[in-house]
C-alpha cells in the first residue's frame, strides 16, 4: 500500500514538471523494461502479418529484377559501376549478394531481406520513442508500420539506408559512450553507402546530438564516418573513380535531366505529401520547446534530431511524386508526430499524465485520417487480405527453377512462352540483351528476364534502362547491342509517357542496329523475341 503511494506521489511530481512518464518509470527497474518490450513484440507482431502477406504481390519488372540480377553478377565477379550501371550505393547489392551466397538468388531471399529492414526500422522507432513511455513508443511504431505498408516488402536500397540511420541516431543518443559514437559514426557511414542521397538526413538528423558530444565523443563519432567509407573508396580504385562519379552523381542528378521527375498532382498522392510537411512542422517546433525547456537534456535533442531527419527525406518525395515515394519520407515525419503532440500537451493542466500519450496518439491518427483518408483505408485492406484464409494465390511465373509473382495470369502464360522459346533455342552462353521495343526511349525495361535466364550473358551495361543515360547522344548502347545474340523487347513501354523529359526521344542508332542485325523469331503478347541474323564477328 505504501509503495502505491509513493509510486503516484512520484508520478503527480512528474506531472507537475511536465517531465515524459519513461523518465520516471526508472523506479520500476526490470518490470518497466520487461513491459516495454512486450509491448515492443505486440507491436511488431501485429505489423508481420500484413508485410508477410506482402510476398505475394507482384514483382517490379525492372526496380526489383536489378536486386535479383545485381547481386548475382557480383558473385560472378562483376563490379558495380564497373560492369553494370546502377545510380544507388554498393552496399544494398553487397548485402543481398551475401544473402544468395548462402541461401541462393531468389526473390523469397531478396523479400526476406526486405523484411528484415522494415522490422530493424521499427525496432528503432520504438527505441527512440521509448524514453516517453510505452505507450507512446507502440504509436509511433505503428504510425510508422502503416507507412511502410505501402511499401511492400522489396529490400530497397532506401529501405537498408534508413535503417542504418536511424540506429546511428539511437546509438549516439547516448553522447558520453565513445565506443557507441564510434559505432554510430560507422553506422552512418554505412547509410551512405547504401543511399548517397541519405547524407543530408545523417547530417542534419545527428546535429544536436553530435554538438552534445565531447570533443573524444566527436573524434570518435568522424572516426568511425572514415571506418565507414573505406569500402567505398576500394570499389572506387577498382571500379575506377570516373565510373563512380557518373553513376552516382552526374547521370541521376545532372545528366539526367529530370527524367524520373514528377510534378505535382492533386489527389490522394498529394494530400499524404502535405501531411507530411505539416507534422515536420509540428515536429521541429515540438523538438525546440523541449530543447528550450531542458537545454542540457537529451530528449529535446533526441526529439529534435529525429524532426530534422524527417524533413532531410523530404527531397526524396519531391523529386518524384508518387505514392512510393511519398512513403519513403512520410513514415518517419508521422512515427515522431505522437511524441511532439505529447511534448505540446506536457504543459496543459487539465489532463493526467497517464491520458496524455494517449490522447496523443488518437489525435496524430485522427490528423492522418482526415488529411489523407486512403491510407488508413489501405492499412485496414491489407490487414484483411492477409487474414482472408481464401485469397486467391499469387500468380507465380517459374523458369530455370526460378519463381517470381506476375500481376496477371496472362502476363505469366505470355512470359513462359516467351522463356520456354529462348530457352529451347539458344545455347548456355549466349549474349542477352532486354529492353523496350523503342529504344529512343528507355524508360523501363523487364530487368527480371535476366534473373529468369542466367544461363545467358547480359550484353549491356545498362541492365536498367535510364533516360538520359542509355539513351543519350553518346551512349554505348547501340554498341552493346551489336555484341548480343538475343534480343527480348517490350512494346509495352513504347507508349509510357510522363509528364518529364523520358518523353523526348534519344539517339536512333539502337534501333537501326536492331533493324540491320536482328529477326523477329517469335511475339508473345507484347515481348518480342529477336535473334541476331548472322554468327558474331
Amino acid at each position: 500500500m505504501a509503495s502505491g503511494f509513493a509510486r503516484e506521489a512520484l508520478l503527480n511530481e512528474c506531472e507537475a514538471l511536465s517531465t515524459p512518464r519513461a523518465d520516471c518509470a526508472v523506479l520500476g527497474g526490470a518490470s518497466s523494461a520487461r513491459r516495454c518490450l512486450a509491448v515492443a513484440a505486440l507491436v511488431l507482431v501485429a505489423l508481420l502479418l500484413p508485410l508477410l502477406h506482402s510476398f505475394d504481390k507482384p514483382a517490379k519488372a525492372m526496380d526489383e529484377g536489378s536486386l535479383l540480377v545485381y547481386p548475382e553478377l557480383i558473385l560472378k565477379g562483376n563490379l558495380p559501376y564497373r560492369d553494370f550501371e546502377t545510380f544507388y550505393g554498393p552496399a544494398n547489392i553487397y548485402v543481398l549478394s551475401g544473402v544468395y551466397a548462402v541461401f541462393g538468388p531468389s526473390i523469397l531471399a531478396e523479400r526476406a531481406t526486405g523484411l528484415v529492414y522494415r522490422l530493424l526500422i521499427l525496432a528503432a522507432v520504438f527505441c527512440i520513442a521509448r524514453r516517453w513511455g510505452p505507450t507512446l513508443a507502440a504509436g509511433a511504431t505503428l504510425m510508422a508500420g502503416a507507412v511502410l505498408l505501402n511499401l511492400g516488402v522489396v529490400a530497397y536500397a532506401w529501405m537498408g539506408g534508413i535503417t542504418c540511420v536511424l540506429w546511428s541516431i539511437f546509438i549516439v543518443s547516448k553522447t558520453d559512450s565513445r565506443v557507441r559514437c564510434l559505432f554510430g559514426g560507422m553506422l552512418a557511414a554505412t547509410a551512405l553507402l547504401f543511399r548517397p542521397d541519405l547524407g543530408p538526413a545523417v547530417i542534419f538528423g545527428t546535429l544536436p546530438l553530435f554538438l552534445r558530444m565531447s570533443r573524444s565523443a566527436k573524434v570518435r563519432y568522424l572516426s568511425g564516418m572514415c571506418i565507414g567509407l573505406l569500402p567505398l573508396g576500394l570499389l572506387t580504385v577498382a571500379a575506377g573513380p570516373q565510373q563512380v562519379l557518373d553513376n552516382l552523381l552526374l547521370f541521376p542528378v545532372f545528366y539526367g535531366n529530370g527524367g524520373r521527375h514528377l510534378p505535382l498532382a492533386a489527389g490522394s498522392v498529394l494530400g499524404l505529401f502535405g501531411v507530411h510537411l505539416i507534422a515536420c512542422g509540428v515536429n521541429i517546433f515540438s523538438g525546440a520547446t523541449a530543447l528550450r525547456r531542458q537545454p542540457q537534456g537529451m530528449d529535446g535533442r533526441l526529439l529534435l534530431g529525429a524532426a530534422l531527419f524527417a524533413v532531410a527525406l523530404t527531397h526524396q518525395a519531391v523529386q518524384r511524386l508518387d505514392g512510393m515515394h511519398v512513403c519513403f519520407a512520410a513514415f518517419a515525419s508521422l512515427a515522431i508526430l505522437p511524441i511532439s503532440l505529447f511534448v505540446l500537451l506536457s504543459k496543459t493542466s487539465f489532463l493526467s499524465l497517464r491520458k496524455k500519450p494517449v490522447i496523443a496518439v488518437a489525435a496524430a491518427a485522427g490528423f492522418v485520417a482526415a488529411l489523407a483518408p486512403g491510407l488508413p483505408v489501405y492499412v485496414c485492406g491489407q490487414v484483411i487480405a492477409a487474414l482472408n484464409p481464401n485469397a486467391p494465390p499469387p500468380c507465380m511465373l517459374e523458369q530455370n527453377g526460378r519463381r517470381i509473382p506476375l500481376a496477371t495470369v496472362l502476363l505469366v502464360r505470355t512470359t513462359g512462352a516467351l522463356l520456354d522459346r529462348i530457352d529451347g533455342m539458344a545455347a548456355p552462353g549466349d549474349r542477352l540483351f532486354v529492353g523496350p521495343a523503342d529504344l529512343r526511349r528507355t524508360n523501363y525495361n523487364d530487368t527480371f528476364l535476366y534473373h529468369m535466364l542466367p544461363q545467358f550473358r547480359p550484353a549491356t551495361y545498362f541492365l536498367e534502362m535510364n533516360p538520359g543515360s542509355a539513351n543519350r547522344s553518346n551512349s554505348r548502347l547501340a554498341s552493346d547491342i551489336r555484341t548480343a545474340d538475343w534480343l527480348i523487347l517490350n512494346r509495352a513501354y513504347d507508349n509510357w509517357l510522363e509528364p518529364n523529359s523520358s518523353s523526348r526521344n534519344g539517339s536512333d542508332e539502337p534501333n537501326v542496329v536492331v533493324r540491320a542485325e536482328f529477326t523477329v523469331c517469335g511475339e508473345f503478347g507484347d515481348y518480342l523475341l529477336f535473334r541476331r541474323k548472322s554468327p558474331r564477328g
